[in-house]
């Protein structure tokens, strides 16, 4: 029988850190529907493009902060990574 703490693992921590990345994309996408009712599809989509987990925390701290859900547009729009097309 093996014995091994999965966490110990390069994969486990990644695994992890994939998981708390995912709980923060929803912790932003509920306070959106708290505060400000049906969230669009679009900012669904935005927020979910995301994974730095410090970008998700700050957004999430906006999401409670905003006073209407297009301030909370402009400042998703600069977490966002730009698109820029490449010449």
């Amino acid at each position: 029988m093996l014995n091994f703490d999965l966490m110990d693992t390069v994969a486990g921590r990644q695994i992890h850190e994939m998981g708390l990345i995912e709980d923060a994309r929803e912790m932003v996408i509920e306070a959106l529907d708290v505060r400000f009712g049906i969230v669009p599809t679009e900012i669904i989509k935005q927020i979910r493009a995301i994974s730095k987990r410090d970008w998700l925390k700050s957004l999430h701290r906006q999401a409670i902060i905003s006073s209407n859900m297009n301030s909370f547009k402009e400042i998703l729009s600069k977490a966002l990574p730009s698109q820029k097309p490449r010449s």
